[in-house]
């Protein structure tokens, strides 16, 4: 795993919490890499956003925040317009070729992320995550929330975010094959407590059903 070496020791003097999500939190988790990944994915609080990204634009990233409908602007512009909401910024090295710009108008940028496999640390997503009291608060559900000691586990050094954390949000696009991939290989491998907690939280999630509860 030596992509996330490499981001372990990128994020060294970042003063604070980070931790692995998405797909490489699940191989991360099962301790070894099971599938191809089109990017790296880390979590990081709400109240730490300002100095996740003061850190990242040191280390000479160019950072975009996702502004919905499909729109990226330079996080700077963001955090200067209020209205402009986001939960998450694209950091990536100036002329990535896996970013392509389709249009612009104005501020605002429409691209298409290029179908590709990460193997070099080339682009970061930081997800910003609401963390309060000790609790983790799912990002699309307030009500489903998670004691940070259980939020979080140790995995080969580094943090991560439970695997049972991750597949919730990958519950959001079930027919995705990848996502299918990890939750075939995690589901039966958590504990009862872990288990119990996802399939509650995916009832509440999805009070009419969704192909992964039991």
């Amino acid at each position: 795993m030596k992509l996330l070496n490499e981001l372990s020791e990128h994020l060294s003097g970042l003063n604070v919490e980070w931790h692995l999500c998405g797909g490489f939190a699940i191989d991360a988790y099962l301790g070894n890499i099971t599938r191809k990944h089109k990017d790296v994915d880390i979590t990081v609080s709400f109240d730490n956003m300002k100095e996740c990204i003061r850190y990242l634009k040191s280390k000479g990233w160019e950072i975009d925040a996702p502004v919905g409908n499909q729109r990226l602007v330079p996080v700077e512009f963001a955090l200067q317009n209020s209205e402009l909401y986001f939960d998450n910024i694209w950091c990536y090295k100036k002329g990535a070729n896996f970013i392509k710009t389709e249009k612009t108008d104005g501020v605002f940028k429409y691209v298409k992320f290029i179908d590709r496999e990460q193997t070099e640390l080339d682009f970061i997503e930081v997800l910003f995550n609401k963390i309060e009291n000790g609790v983790f608060y799912y990002r699309k559900n307030y009500a489903i929330i998670r004691e940070v000691h259980k939020a979080f586990i140790k995995k080969g050094g580094l943090s991560i975010l439970a695997p049972e954390i991750v597949l919730l949000y990958k519950s959001r696009n079930s027919e995705n094959s990848d996502y299918q991939h990890d939750y075939d290989l995690v589901i039966n491998t958590l504990d009862k407590e872990r288990y119990d907690w996802f399939m509650n939280a995916m009832k509440i999630a999805y009070p009419e059903g969704h192909k992964w509860i039991k």
